[in-house]
Formats: structure tokens, C-alpha cells, sequence
């Protein structure tokens, strides 16, 4: 199995990735990325107003658009045009609090619509270097 893409971004629950963020308890506020607790070292009230959370595997596409050419640095793809492959890419509603920027997968793009089902999912990215790493994708439902 691929390395994740990153630790504490997602899990692996089946075939979906379950994305992890975090929730003010104080206001509800959800985010993704989770906040790290650890980063309010000097408060010790708001390391305890964040609680980690699962986000739901499931949402609506609220954008997209497709990449086609190499994103600027820190993109860790490949960057020559000759290895470079377009990808779709878009902000999926989580619930009614969160959208997350996510590869969509699965389809093309003539085929996505505003609004459509998505669900979670996990797929391979190949960096530069040529290693392997496991993120978190969207695809149709």
C-alpha cells in the first residue's frame, strides 16, 4: 500500500476516505484541515474548545474546474509537459458547514454538474521523485 499523503488529514474506512477535521465546541465552527490543539500551547481554553471530528463521507459538488498545465511549487507532480496529466479538481459540500478542495476522480469533466452526489474516495499520486502516495479523492455517487 501507497504512503499517505499526509498524517492526520484522513483515514481509511473501506473504499472511502473518512476526512478528519475539527470543531470549535465553543461556536461549531468546522474546519478542514483539523486545527492541532497543540498549536494554542498558550491557551490552554482553546486547546479544550477543539474536538477532532469525522467529516462525512458523503456531499454535493459546489464547483470545479479542471488543471491543465503543472500547478507552481509546492506542487509535487510532474511538472514536464510530457509527463504532466490534467486532473479535475473542486470544492465538495460536507454537510452544511465545510467545503473541501479535493481531486475528483472517476469522470470527466463534461460529465460533473453543480450540485451532483459526490463521494469519498482514495486514489494514488505519483510525485516527481516517483514515489507513491495515497490521498483523498471525490468521485460521483
Amino acid at each position: 500500500m501507497s504512503q499517505l499523503i499526509a498524517d492526520n488529514l484522513f483515514r481509511i474506512d473501506g473504499d472511502r476516505a473518512v476526512l478528519q477535521g475539527s470543531r470549535r465546541r465553543s461556536t461549531g465552527v468546522v474546519k478542514f484541515p483539523a486545527e492541532r490543539p497543540e498549536l494554542f500551547d498558550a491557551d490552554p481554553d482553546v486547546q479544550a474548545d477543539i474536538e477532532p471530528i469525522d467529516l462525512p463521507t458523503e456531499g454535493t459538488l459546489f464547483t470545479f474546474t479542471s488543471q491543465q498545465f503543472p500547478p507552481p511549487l509546492p506542487y509535487k507532480g510532474h511538472r514536464s509537459p510530457e509527463a504532466f496529466r490534467p486532473y479535475i479538481v473542486g470544492f465538495i459540500q460536507l454537510g452544511d458547514r465545510v467545503l473541501v478542495e479535493s481531486l475528483i476522480i472517476g469522470v470527466d469533466a463534461a460529465e460533473l454538474r453543480i450540485g451532483q452526489p459526490m463521494v469519498s474516495c482514495t486514489s494514488t499520486f505519483e510525485t516527481e521523485a516517483g514515489e507513491s502516495l495515497l490521498t483523498y479523492a471525490f468521485r460521483p455517487a
